[in-house]
């Protein structure tokens, strides 16, 4: 545990050098919101002080009502003191506020881990808001959602490591800027849909009010959020009344009754797109299917997030799609070596996934921080739409493609031949190919169609997809590779 006091100047000295020893380097490949960041290593950033006058909290005894943010928990001791001291400043309810102004996930990490400020204590009630920061401090770009909702998970599972026995209470970022239209509400919002799925209603609660905020037609009240950001001592009001049930639980040690997850009471439609068809709609998998590993695809979006970052902004060739895409790291492993050796490659395929979630991947995080040259794209075999939507969701996902990487070509395949001759899902797939084709310009869009090659005589693809539906070594070997070097040297130069 680091307790960085600034009272006792050698005390100060030896444990800085403890906590700059700890922090990760910057030119490492983590992603920003996942750093654990001492505030750029600036022991007299005013903020130390402030960790430091918690810390003697913390090594005094904590408490049991816990709040951790940026500053609109932090204003708790201002914009909210009247609340504060009627409600947490008694008994087992008195809070302990870890809220810093300006905070974002990464100087929250620190806090938690290297800082200490969960350690040493047995808390009942942990409450987490955090993220505004994250959204308005960065452009786009920089840092897309998926990233600050890497960084808020890695938040809750810091928090459940260090206080397995309390009950977490996961907020929604506050809904911020005059209307719906705002760009960083937006990203909150979308940011807010996924991290919801973080709660378990059992150890982990979700709570989201933000619709008390609001008004009728989605403004923001400046009657409650003055400056479009940090409420007031009225929203404060609102927002003991929505966690009580929370707090109650967890002090009552489990004797009341478990309060349920709290959902949104209205929907943002720039984040639940309702008008759009399945396969255009962008969907992520988190906390869905795990193939035995407890959010697998977020771990992966982890790993692609953080070879972009080290990237330096400049990536070759992108593969985009879904298993077969995928298993260039598995039986295609040697031909991706060969590939590499000519080009650096970031390989973007999920097993399982559909059109709607390379929507949702391009929006959110996969194609931004960097240029590319070429996009390699197959995908919609996992769908299980007729033709003309499979077709609408890779038409959505080559404008998503040309929006984030408009300097970019795509080479286009049709979907793959699946399962045997005459096999419903090979006819759908075939069908959808007829009109995806035409997709294809020959400039921007480049169509790449090898499928007759993974056939026999009798129509089969056993011989070279021993599954009939994902490519053997050889598949990538002998046909893959082959078919998009030249593609590639063209596109690339090299």
């Amino acid at each position: 545990m680091v307790h960085l006091n600034l009272k006792t100047q050698p005390q100060m000295k030896k444990l800085l050098l403890s906590a700059l020893c700890a922090l990760p380097l910057f030119g490492s490949a983590e992603i920003l919101a996942v750093r654990h960041d001492m505030y750029g290593g600036n022991a007299n950033a005013w903020q130390m002080k402030r960790h430091a006058e918690k810390m003697d909290i913390v090594t005094n005894g904590g408490a049991k009502v816990v709040f951790i943010g940026d500053s609109i928990t932090h204003f708790w001791e201002s914009n909210g003191k009247a609340q504060l001291a009627k409600y947490f400043s008694e008994g087992d309810a008195k809070m302990l506020d870890l809220g810093i102004s300006a905070d974002r996930t990464e100087h929250v990490l620190w806090r938690l881990n290297e800082g200490g400020e969960l350690d040493g204590y047995e808390a009942k009630c942990i409450l987490l808001m955090i993220g505004t920061n994250n959204t308005g401090h960065r452009p786009f770009a920089a840092e897309p959602p998926s990233d600050t909702i890497l960084g808020i998970r890695e938040i809750v599972k810091t928090i459940r490591a260090k206080q397995p026995t309390a009950t977490v209470v996961l907020t929604s970022i506050f809904p911020r800027g005059f209307d719906a239209n705002d760009a960083l509400r937006q990203r909150n919002a979308i940011i807010n849909k996924e991290i919801q799925r973080f709660a378990d209603g059992k150890s982990v609660f979700w709570c989201d009010f933000s619709g008390q905020f609001l008004t009728a037609d989605g403004r923001l009240s400046r009657e409650l959020f003055p400056d479009l950001l940090h409420p007031n001592a009225a929203g404060y009001e609102i927002w003991y009344s929505a966690v009580k049930p929370y707090v109650d639980y967890a002090l009552s040690d489990g004797k009341l009754p478990r309060p349920t997850n709290r959902y949104a009471s209205r929907v943002d439609p720039t984040a639940y797109r309702l008008t759009e068809k399945t396969t255009v709609y962008p969907v992520t998998r988190i906390r869905s299917e795990g193939y035995g590993a407890q959010d697998w695809w977020l771990d992966r979006l982890l790993r692609n997030r953080n070879q972009i970052s080290e990237s330096n902004g400049e990536i070759d060739v992108v593969l985009f799609g879904d298993s077969i895409t995928h298993n260039w790291e598995g039986p295609g492993r040697e031909s991706l070596e060969e590939l590499k050796k000519s080009y650096s490659v970031l390989d973007i395929g999920y097993s399982g996934d559909r059109t709607e979630h390379l929507v949702w991947r391009g929006l959110n995080g996969e194609l931004d921080g960097y240029r590319t040259k070429a996009v390699v794209l197959m995908i919609g075999t996992n769908n299980g739409e007729g033709a003309e939507e499979i077709a609408a969701g890779i038409r959505r996902v080559l404008d998503v493609i040309a929006e984030k990487q408009p300097q970019a070509k795509t080479i286009l395949h049709p979907i793959f031949p699946r399962g045997a001759s005459g096999d419903r899902k090979r006819s759908t797939n075939d069908a959808t190919n007829a009109i995806i084709r035409n997709f294809a310009d020959g400039e921007k869009v480049i169509w790449c169609d090898f499928n007759a090659k993974l056939v026999d005589e009798q129509g089969d693809t056993k011989w070279i997809m021993p599954d009939r539906l994902h490519p053997n070594a050889e598949g990538y070997k002998t046909i893959w590779l082959p078919a998009i070097q030249p593609l590639l040297k063209e596109i690339c130069g090299k």
